[in-house]
């Protein structure tokens, strides 16, 4: 890519996030509180899966709950994460089969990605 090239393409890309920085800076923060909750419960169920292992070989309806839905969460992500290693350019059309899916009732977002989070999260 010759040089006078890539400084366009670069100046369009930066106008663009000037112009949608709202828009972006919520996304941002919508993903990374996405990924702080899903850390949690990841640790949650580690947590709940060593005290089944080694302890009791019992847990709580709470517990039992708990871990269907991260179970569940994970297979959505699998879901969408297999076209986008597999096909080229999935990454352009993973929002697209988000949005169609939505169209139909279907529901394929994570639930750590649900939530609508304020510009005043801090992310530890």
């Amino acid at each position: 890519m010759s040089t006078k090239k890539h400084s366009r393409s670069y100046r369009l890309f930066r106008l663009f996030i000037f112009k949608n920085r709202s828009k972006v800076s919520h996304a941002l923060d919508a993903f990374f509180y996405g990924l702080k909750t899903g850390a949690k419960d990841t640790k949650t169920t580690t947590g709940i899966i060593q005290k089944y292992i080694l302890h009791s070989g019992d847990i709580t309806k709470e517990d039992e709950k708990f871990l269907k839905l991260y179970v569940y969460d994970m297979l959505k992500i699998a879901g969408i994460g297999i076209p986008f290693i597999l096909l080229p350019g999935a990454s352009i059309i993973i929002p697209f089969i988000l949005k169609a899916a939505e169209k139909r009732n279907i529901d394929l977002m994570p639930s750590n990605f649900k939530g609508k989070p304020t510009s005043s999260i801090k992310i530890k």
